[in-house]
């Protein structure tokens, strides 16, 4: 197991993608093109798409443009399923 000698080194709220992480379930046929439409046309950056499980894959995005209808959510073949807000 690792340890952490620097206590300034250890992993706080706020690290990571950014204030707040999306996740997305994209269908298998469309996560290339969707893929593409989240980060061309939605300003979103992909932080990992998980292997498909029953059809859809995972998507961890980060960025400030979905509000829950209207953003890349709003494409057919993908769904927002979670929102995870990390403090500052």
């Amino acid at each position: 197991m690792a340890t952490v000698s620097n206590p300034n080194a250890s992993v706080v709220p706020g690290n990571g993608n950014g204030p707040t992480t999306f996740i997305f379930s994209v269908t298998t046929a469309t996560v290339q093109a969707q893929a593409v439409k989240a980060t061309a046309t939605y300003g979103l950056t992909i932080a990992g798409i998980g292997p498909a499980v029953s059809n859809a894959h995972l998507v961890l995005a980060q960025g400030a443009n979905t509000d829950g209808t209207n953003g890349w959510e709003s494409e057919t073949g993908v769904t927002l399923t979670g929102t995870i807000k990390q403090n500052p």
